[in-house]
């Protein structure tokens, strides 16, 4: 066997300063005595010069070559490429000029060691270059060969092919410069893997510990960006200390519940952690979509298709940095790739408050072009989201390799392909539930978010499979990569700034009554898009019948009661509410605030989806939320109104959409008119929805500064300042003159309204930079009457406070004060978490309305999916459900009342009379917004008209809904429901 030598050059044991470690083979002894000449880096060289001679640019070739694998050419050809001098292959090589031609090869996290060298007009010295590099490599490996049972103390060097090291240990780096076939059998390396980019899937490893791996271009100087995590996919099996699965279907609630299927998109698949559907070959992660001969079931339902959805949520999340993957992508009608992310933690609330940031999605029926879009806004259906679409250039298209990455600071958001901005975001809003006013920017982009890598099937970004998709489908990941920013500061968020515009005279402009909505009484021809091609109108009325979501039927023009109406028959209801749609290009301002208002009707109950919306261009973006009208079989006036919270758009979409139900719609007197001058700023503060008096008692809400509703009153020449630190999001009140009496300093938030004999709970969060004390009042709206004066003691640490009190007999105050009187002492106070709720409770004994349908289903909201078919009525005052199709899902037909608000710790009694013409199982349940159930049975029905009744004790103060489930049952039949109570037992 030959010896393998263990020093960078071997020159270092001609010289007598190092004595390399001798590696092992596997099969074999080493062999001692071998010189430097003979084989190795510095083969080819005059090895007669000694250590204190000059290396010439022709030597410093050679050794560059071997060292790195590359042709010597290619070195003088870089080292010509570096330096303004002429090169003369025999003459010295400056430092300076070594120096620079080394960092073309290196990592350039590797380049520090050489700035010694750095503009040096001194020739280079063989004993400068072991100088150099002594002590920096300790195994070098430049053959191929097995080796094993290595302990490194140092660094390692591979540039040869068929290289295997086996149960080794590596204490410092490894650099992987050159050669194929490259395996890491159980090795440690406690230092960082630097491979070079060309070699990225010829080095594999099995049952490694790597401490970091690093990836290199050394064409790529610093960045200002440091790789903080990645997963370049060396390993034989995917990393489970980097990325877990969701499994299944369906989104489940806490308790393992189905909420929604297709994973609230319509996607077909089932998830699994198969290796059929994911696994790691050459060097790449493989996600795989497939068709089965045999549908996957469970719990739930079945299922054709099945692929693999990996996430990095619990193992790795990250707030602000680059995100980044290398990959390409399966051409096929239906899928629909994506490189996401998540929040780690619901901050704000349910999807999307909390947030979601889309770096990649694809339809793989259009393989020129991808997405990258934000969701935020209020809880769904009234969220919103902004994004754009980036066009390959002409020859190019996701199914080659490409680099999607997002670069994410505080207030932007970037998006780029191959490197390329296509996208910058600094705009957007978070509003959750129970509060008067948006979180402050840059809410909900600024918590940590988890990665995500799916290939769906199916659902409503790009439609679902047809004919000609071809399975499997192959979603492959080069690398994931992540990253700091290490060389300058991460900007600092800027506060949106709504500035006030009008419209441009080449613009659609408003007609004399101010309608934004042309041809109201449909006299002009209807322009029909049912191609990807085809132009809309861009002022009139726009038909789209979209195949990729299978939607067929006619717009034709029907009269209505003396007056013209655009009617919807429908052939094909589609896989997607936007399958058939009704649309008006309108151009809106951002910051004005619209009203929408149009009559509709069906030939039975069905919903309506409406809402205005940015076209292909803006990532067809949610401006207005969308709403959901209840339509019937007579005619019925709608409307909503809206603010533009994004960029003005116009050519703004009004979309009805009328898929996912055959039956028809006939719509007409649509209006759209600015009425911004008319909406005045409401300054009532009624409880928010959970009962809380105090607004933005969290401190998180508003402006930037955090203190909206607060204010800061200082008197008698005492001073103190008030911040809310991103980070802790508290009020910090700092006193720097502390005055004589508390109220020289008070923090205070007006507008409370309290009710005469009520009683009240007070809570909050507080403590001092030192031992204090603070008192608490609540006033009327001038402050000379005082309904409460406490005074608590406060410490350095954060404790919870609980003051209780009760209104006078008699007295209301539509605007009290809550005040904190901090004057007087030293110490600065901190306080959070603040909410005031009235203890004595007004219950409505009967919150449910219209249980007996005499008022036909006023109060009442009936469903039908799109996957079934149903009509409801009331007739001889008793809801009527002629169901023909029941649907794949218990809710795919349902009747519902919202809206009920319900008291935590009360006993309620429901009870309703049902039957079916067909015996069957019905659910019944009582749940919020978010789909947490607070009651639920399943009662039996037969031909025979039965009451049931049962009692619940309400665990929270909520507002629920109360449904009746009569989906996903075989064949076709009518149910009928009477005598609905709610009623406090």
């Amino acid at each position: 066997m030959k010896k393998i030598f263990y020093c960078l050059i071997v020159l270092f044991i001609v010289l007598g300063s190092f004595s390399p470690v001798h590696a092992k083979k596997s099969e074999g002894k080493q062999e001692e005595g071998i010189q430097w000449y003979e084989e190795g880096l510095f083969e080819g060289l005059n090895n007669k010069k000694n250590e204190s001679a000059s290396m010439s640019y022709q030597e410093y070739a050679v050794v560059l070559s071997h060292l790195f694998g590359v042709d010597e050419k290619e070195v003088i050809q870089k080292t010509q490429e570096v330096t303004d001098d002429s090169v003369h292959l025999r003459s010295a090589i400056k430092q300076g000029t070594a120096k620079n031609i080394l960092t073309e090869y290196l990592p350039n996290q590797l380049e520090e060691p050489l700035d010694q060298w750095e503009g040096s007009d001194k020739p280079l010295k063989r004993n400068d270059l072991l100088q150099l590099l002594d002590g920096f490599v300790d195994a070098y490996y430049n053959e191929a060969g097995e080796f094993e049972g290595q302990q490194i103390k140092g660094n390692a060097w591979i540039n040869a092919s068929g290289v295997t090291i086996s149960e080794s240990t590596i204490d410092g780096d490894l650099v992987i410069t050159n050669g194929k076939d490259i395996l890491l059998n159980e090795v440690t390396v406690n230092g960082t893997v630097y491979i070079d980019e060309e070699l990225q899937n010829e080095v594999s490893t099995v049952n490694s510990d790597l401490n970091r791996v690093l990836v290199y271009d050394a064409a790529e100087k610093a960045s200002d960006w440091s790789l903080v995590w990645n997963d370049e996919f060396l390993a034989k099996e995917i990393d489970e200390t980097k990325w877990s699965y969701d499994i299944g279907n369906w989104i489940v609630d806490d308790q393992g519940a189905p909420v929604s299927p297709g994973w609230g998109n319509n996607e077909l698949e089932y998830y699994t952690d198969s290796s059929e559907n994911s696994y790691i070959e050459d060097g790449n992660l493989v996600i795989k979509a497939q068709k089965e001969e045999e549908p996957i079931t469970d719990e739930f339902g079945s299922y054709d298709y099945t692929s693999a959805k990996l996430k990095t949520k619990g193992l790795f999340s990250k707030k602000y940095g680059k995100f980044e993957a290398k990959m390409k992508l399966p051409e096929g009608q239906g899928y629909w790739p994506a490189f996401w992310m998540m929040p780690e933690d619901d901050v704000y609330g349910p999807w999307p408050t909390s947030g979601e940031i889309d770096i990649m999605e694809a339809a793989g029926g259009d393989t020129s072009t991808i997405g990258g879009t934000i969701h935020y806004g209020e809880e769904w259906p009234n969220n919103t989201y902004t994004g754009k679409e980036y066009h390959f250039p002409e020859g190019e298209d996701f199914t080659g390799y490409h680099t999607y990455s997002v670069e994410w600071e505080p207030g932007e958001i970037r998006w780029y392909v191959d490197g390329e901005l296509y996208q910058t975001l600094n705009d957007w809003f978070s509003k959750g539930e129970n509060q008067g006013e948006k979180y402050a920017f840059p809410a909900p982009f600024d918590q940590e978010f988890y990665m995500i890598l799916n290939l769906a099937v199916g659902g409503w970004y790009g439609g679902n499979p047809d004919e000609t998709t071809e399975f499997p489908g192959q979603m492959e990941v080069d690398y994931v990569r992540v990253y700091e920013l290490t060389r300058r500061d991460y900007k600092e968020p800027v506060e949106p700034v709504i500035e006030e515009v009008t419209l441009p005279e080449d613009a659609k402009q408003p007609l004399e009554d101010g309608n934004l909505i042309y041809d109201q009484d449909y006299e002009n021809e209807i322009t029909v898009v049912d191609e990807g091609g085809e132009e809309p109108h861009p002022t009139d009325w726009n038909f789209y019948k979209l195949p990729d979501f299978e939607g067929e039927g006619n717009l034709t023009i029907d009269e209505v009661n003396g007056e013209s109406f655009a009617k919807t028959e429908i052939s094909n209801p589609g896989n997607a509410l936007w399958s058939l749609q009704q649309i008006q290009h309108l151009p809106i301002l951002e910051g004005h605030t619209y009203k929408v208002t149009f009559d509709a009707k069906s030939n039975t109950n069905r919903n309506l989806m409406t809402k205005v919306s940015g076209g292909a261009e803006r990532g067809f973006a949610n401006y207005s939320g969308e709403k959901t009208m209840a339509l019937s079989q007579s005619v019925q006036s709608y409307e909503y109104t809206f603010t533009l919270k994004q960029d003005t758009d116009l050519a703004a979409r009004l979309e009805f959409n009328m898929g996912g139900n055959t039956a028809p719609v006939w719509i007409g007197n649509v209006h759209v008119e600015d009425i911004t001058d008319e909406v005045a700023e409401d300054t009532s503060k009624p409880a928010l929805g959970d009962g809380n008096l105090i607004y933005n008692g969290t401190f998180d809400q508003g402006d930037m500064s955090r203190l909206n509703y607060w204010e800061l009153l200082l008197q008698n020449g005492a001073e103190a300042d008030v911040v809310v630190p991103e980070e802790t999001r508290e009020a910090e009140i700092a006193t720097i003159n502390k005055g004589e009496q508390p109220e020289d300093i008070m923090f205070t938030q007006a507008g409370i309204p309290l009710v005469e004999g009520q009683e009240y709970e007070l809570t909050f969060q507080a403590k001092a930079s030192e031992a204090r004390n603070l008192q608490l009042d609540v006033v009327n709206e001038d402050g000379s009457v005082k309904y409460v004066s406490e005074e608590t003691a406060l410490t350095t640490e954060m404790t919870d406070h609980t003051v209780t009190f009760q209104m006078p007999e008699e007295i209301s105050e539509d605007n009290g004060q809550l005040r904190f009187l901090l004057g007087g002492e030293e110490g600065n106070v901190y306080l959070d978490d603040i909410r005031m709720i009235q203890t004595s409770k007004l219950i409505d004994p009967a919150p449910l309305k219209n249980g007996d349908f005499s008022s036909g289903l006023e109060s009442w909201v009936p469903y039908i999916h799109f996957d079934a078919q149903a009509q409801t009525s009331t007739p001889d005052e008793s809801l009527y459900v002629d169901i023909e199709n029941a649907g794949n899902e218990t809710w795919s037909v349902l009747v519902e009342q919202p809206g009920l608000s319900l008291n935590k710790g009360v006993t309620y009694s429901l009870s309703f009379d049902a039957r079916s013409t067909v015996a069957r199982d019905m659910e019944v349940t009582l749940e919020n917004a978010a789909y947490h159930r607070y009651f639920n049975e399943v009662v039996s029905l037969s031909e025979d008209m039965e009451t049931y009744t049962f009692e619940f004790v309400m665990g929270e103060d909520d507002t629920a809904s109360l449904k009746f489930l009569m989906g996903k049952f075989a064949g076709a039949h009518d149910i009928y429901i009477d005598d609905v109570k709610l009623e406090v037992k």
